[in-house]
């Protein structure tokens, strides 16, 4: 098997926990993974090749050390080595007003041409971890990414495989792509949908059933005060299609607290009746470090979009979206969207 050689774009919260998670379990640890080897692709056939950021104390840092750098806050899950890779000034495009006092310190240096850096790293695969803020700089890297053939991963919440006009162009080009929004391993939203489609499977009727979080950390302040109405539009829609009737229903972030750092509180509620039309209420508190929760979906995903560049395969992949994404082109229920991916996968 060939290396997957991966660029990242944005060294915040979530590229620190992907880059520790590949060396952690590079040193033989399993514990975490969904899935030590997909298609013949374990994690140690992950190559790290080149990175992208706008904070001048990222920028020019080896990655192994930028990803520790300030704001960041996430757990450090193994002891880095220096990785030989120097983290480049990418686009910013973006206004960064509102994006928290001391959250952003954008570099002053040139940004680098992304399509000629990628064609030189030899990427396969750019993984987009900017911010969901950053709605023009993710169509930037999208558009680089085309540009230099490099199957591309939106794990941010700006459309891209929903903006029909790139994907149509990701498709034309043989080039595979996958998003919008990573879905994490044990986050909000998809514990949410479990919950609702545990609970319809079951025969209850749902009646009420909000979502709320409170956290910490840069992700936290833009869902705030740039990205909440796309961050609740995005949830409610992907939480609402896990049953098959419209109710009263909210799901999204909801406020900001500084000293959770990269800590997550969700709050769950359920209002419904069973059998008989007997009423239940439920509430669930979930508590979970952010940034992990993307790793292990991040490494499945990386190694999907290899898959599918390896059978030939071009624009929006369903399989993987649906697996790994809260707004795909097309929702299923979680279990068949597993299914669809192991059946791409060939495990």
């Amino acid at each position: 098997m060939t290396k997957i050689k991966v660029a990242v774009a944005g060294v915040g919260n979530c590229c620190s926990a992907f880059v520790q998670g590949i060396q952690y379990y590079n040193d033989g640890e399993a514990t975490g993974l969904i899935h030590e080897t997909l298609g013949g692709y374990s994690v140690s056939d992950i190559e790290l090749v080149a990175a992208f950021d706008i904070d001048r104390r990222k920028v020019g840092l080896d990655l192994a050390d930028a990803i520790l750098s300030d704001p960041n806050k996430t757990l450090r899950i193994t002891e880095m080595r220096s990785l030989g890779i120097k983290v480049q000034m990418g686009p910013i495009g973006d206004s960064l007003e509102n994006s928290g006092v001391g959250l952003i310190d954008a570099s002053s240096e040139e940004p680098v041409d992304v399509t000629e850096a990628l064609k030189a790293s030899g990427a396969h695969v750019l993984v987009n971890m900017i911010s969901g803020s950053a709605l023009e700089a993710s169509r930037q890297y999208a558009e680089a990414a085309l540009e230099a053939g490099c199957a591309f991963l939106n794990a941010a919440p700006s459309p891209v495989v929903n903006d029909g006009d790139i994907a149509e162009r990701f498709r034309e080009a043989g080039v595979p792509v996958a998003g919008d929004d990573l879905l994490d391993q044990i986050g909000a939203t998809v514990t949410h949908i479990a919950l609702l489609e545990f609970l319809h499977s079951r025969g209850a009727k749902i009646e009420e059933s909000y979502q709320l979080d409170v956290g910490g950390g840069a992700e936290s302040v833009n869902t705030l005060w740039k990205t909440r109405e796309l961050k609740r539009d995005i949830k409610t829609t992907a939480v609402g299609t896990s049953v098959p009737y419209d109710f009263p229903l909210v799901s999204g972030s909801t406020d900001y607290v500084d000293f959770l750092g990269n800590q997550r509180e969700s709050f769950f509620w359920f209002k419904g009746s069973y059998f008989g039309g007997a009423p239940f209420a439920m509430d669930v508190k979930l508590n979970t470090v952010d940034a992990p929760n993307a790793g292990s979906i991040l490494l499945d995903v990386v190694r999907g979009l290899k898959i599918a560049s390896d059978k030939g395969l071009a624009g929006p992949v369903e399989p993987i979206c649906a697996y790994g994404f809260k707004r795909p082109p097309e929702r299923v229920e979680l279990a068949e969207a597993y299914g669809l991916f192991r059946s791409l996968v060939g495990d």
